[in-house]
């Protein structure tokens, strides 16, 4: 995998997980990505060049954001302290053979963007619930 910001000052190489793209159409992702869902693919064992033009930016208080500090594209979505896990499927540079399995905070989800059907659906409560278990079980 190969992925890169939109002026070319941060670039990605890692593996992608597997072909899933993940929508999460929270509240904050909506504003962060200016409309529409944060579209994402899950990744592993990333390198990062130009690591000294990525900003940060911590919206609650276990996810981080980040962002290239000279074009300003959405680059990553992580838990705080940790390598990206999700990057955006429009900074890499193949995007052949995914395909949406995955929506969540669904109830947040604009009027104006249909479901995508086979995908897995799942509300903020159950996210929620899905992150306090996981927060529980990393104590």
């Amino acid at each position: 995998m190969k992925a890169q910001c939109l002026c070319g000052a941060v670039r990605f190489d890692g593996q992608l997980v597997d072909d899933a793209v993940l929508l999460c159409h929270c509240q904050q992702c909506q504003r962060w990505t200016g409309g529409g869902p944060l579209t994402t693919v899950r990744v592993k064992d990333v390198t990062i060049e130009g690591a000294d033009n990525i900003g940060t930016y911590y919206a609650s208080e276990h996810g981080e954001r980040g962002f290239c500090k000279t074009c300003g594209t959405t680059l990553y979505w992580t838990m705080r302290g940790k390598p990206p896990a999700f990057l955006p499927v429009g900074l890499l540079e193949d995007q052949s053979g995914l395909t949406v399995k995955e929506e969540i905070f669904v109830d947040h989800r604009p009027g104006w963007l249909p479901v995508f059907e086979g995908a897995r659906q799942s509300t903020e409560a159950e996210e929620m619930a899905n992150l306090d278990e996981f927060l529980e079980s990393m104590k």
